[in-house]
């Protein structure tokens, strides 16, 4: 029997993270889906998009510094 933990997620690169050990930066959601950034010790960040009635479709996006700060300026 396999043990999955919800913790951890396989980012859109294919880094495999464990966010119980995050600083949630941001936290929305609506009754259709869930956006929120996680900061790692590492100094990266996460983005989460959890979609309620399709979790498949759920996407984990690691962004560096350099990338948080060109969002910053959109």
């Amino acid at each position: 029997m396999m043990t999955i933990n919800p913790e951890v997620v396989v980012t859109t690169c294919g880094r495999e993270l464990n966010l119980s050990n995050t600083e949630l930066v941001i936290e929305r959601s609506n009754s259709l889906f869930s956006y929120n950034i996680h900061k790692l010790q590492s100094g990266e960040y996460i983005i989460a998009e959890k979609f309620y009635a399709n979790p498949f479709n759920n996407r984990y996006i690691l962004l560096n510094d350099e990338q948080i700060e060109l969002l910053k300026n959109l």
